[in-house]
């Protein structure tokens, strides 16, 4: 039994650093809060947003980050299996820089980075042009692979997320019609993007396929 565990793990060493280096965290994060008596901070990271009386808090939001983490996980695992059969096709680095940009948005939107740094006097406004310059520059760079897959999504998702912005940069009257237009048209930009990306990761990897069995 060790000797079939060992096997494995040195067949697959990227599992082994992983595990490591999450006890690693959790040593580290131990040992802080035994020194400074921080028990309660160690506490919060771990609790869930939930209310008994009002488990419909957040689901929306919830539902958004899940079609992320499927976007990026899709982009990853596609990319992982596309360098294993055809590696250094420019598809491959398409599909990587998806998931880089995705995984960049699920940070944000799950840890609410462009709130955070409010705070420190970034407006809104800035990290929304930062937005919009990267995927300038993402669109510029694979437009050749771009239109050559049902872009009709992708650009409908870009419209919504842009819409979103402008409701989010615009003082409007009310709550929940604000709400509706502000994170609704969000929920269906990722809805979308996340097909996109779905397509075009399943026909790159049924062409890689289909040469590499010729």
């Amino acid at each position: 039994m060790f000797e079939t565990i060992t096997k494995q793990l040195k067949i697959d060493q990227f599992v082994l650093w992983f595990n490591s280096l999450t006890i690693l965290l959790f040593s580290v994060l131990s040992i802080y809060v035994k020194l400074f008596d921080k028990g309660g901070q160690l506490v919060l990271l771990f609790e869930d947003p939930f209310s008994a009386n009002r488990p419909y808090i957040g689901t929306f939001s919830a539902v958004s980050d899940l079609l992320w983490c499927v976007a990026v996980t899709i982009c990853l695992c596609s990319f992982g299996l596309l360098q294993a059969i055809r590696p250094g096709q420019k598809v491959n680095l398409f599909i990587l820089c998806s998931a880089i940009a995705t995984g960049v948005l699920l940070i944000d939107d799950a840890f609410r980075i462009h709130l955070i740094v409010g705070k420190i006097g970034i407006s809104k406004t800035i990290v929304y042009l930062f937005y919009g310059t990267a995927a300038l520059v993402y669109g510029f760079t694979f437009w050749r692979i771009i239109r050559v897959t049902p872009y009709i999504l992708l650009i409908l998702a870009v419209l919504l997320f842009i819409f979103s912005a402008m409701v989010d940069t615009t003082p409007l009257p009310g709550e929940g019609s604000v709400a509706m237009l502000e994170d609704g048209t969000k929920l269906l930009g990722i809805i979308n993007i996340t097909l996109y990306l779905r397509n075009v990761c399943w026909q790159a990897v049924l062409e890689t396929l289909t040469v590499w069995k010729r």
